[in-house]
């Protein structure tokens, strides 16, 4: 289950309530986001399609895995990349699921500390290492039988990690810094370039990709 720091829905609209506008109809948030050095961009668009897998596909997503936590009301919780930069996506059966449940999930896998660093806690499912140039290093690891978030993975424990990453990880941040809510559909992005902390095309973008 996804934990911790699950949001009720009143807090989400007291969020939301709270965010300045950004000029593209965006909000972006300094509060959630751990603080003014790592703000993210949140925007919620209102649409009645409910959009599909197949919807994404047809705009360029090449879907990977599912992630490895459980994100409750979600029929989809992949991750893959969508113009060479990772996204992570949430399908959920309404778009008031996706409000709620939604942006709940998406503010714990956007959440920086005050340092800008990703959590310890188990609840983030998807980190890179800044030491990798602010790319993804991301391995899905599994103990016994019990599943954890995908986290890089020290250099040391694994064997078959590319000789370009062989480098230590002082510093994990989460790989999805913006998200944008559009109907049912809820994407989380990094940044451009596969760089966290850069602008999102793909979050910006998404509503004109889907709608053309």
């Amino acid at each position: 289950m996804l934990k911790a720091r699950s949001i009720s829905t009143a807090l989400m609209l007291l969020i939301l309530l709270s965010l300045s506008c950004g000029g593209d109809g965006s909000v972006v948030s300094n509060e959630e986001g751990g603080n003014s050095d790592f703000p993210k961009v949140i925007r919620m668009i209102e649409s009645t399609t409910n959009f599909t897998e197949d919807d994404l596909k047809a705009i360029g997503w090449k879907a990977q895995k599912d992630f490895l936590l459980d994100y409750p009301g979600a029929t989809t919780a992949k991750w893959g990349f969508l113009n060479a930069a990772e996204v992570g996506v949430l399908i959920y059966p309404t778009a008031e699921d996706a409000k709620t449940l939604g942006v709940a999930a998406a503010e714990v896998q956007t959440f920086h500390n005050e340092v800008g660093e990703a959590p310890g806690d188990g609840t983030m499912d998807r980190t890179s290492c800044q030491s990798a140039g602010w790319q993804s290093a991301v391995k899905e690891i599994n103990h016994g039988s019990s599943k954890v978030s995908a986290s890089y993975l020290g250099p040391e424990k694994d064997s078959d990690i590319p000789p370009s990453q062989k480098m230590p990880c002082p510093v994990r941040v989460p790989t999805y810094n913006d998200y944008t809510v559009i109907g049912n559909l809820v994407m989380m992005c990094e940044g451009d370039d596969g760089k966290p902390l850069e602008p999102s095309t793909n979050c910006k973008e998404l509503e004109k990709w889907l709608t053309k």
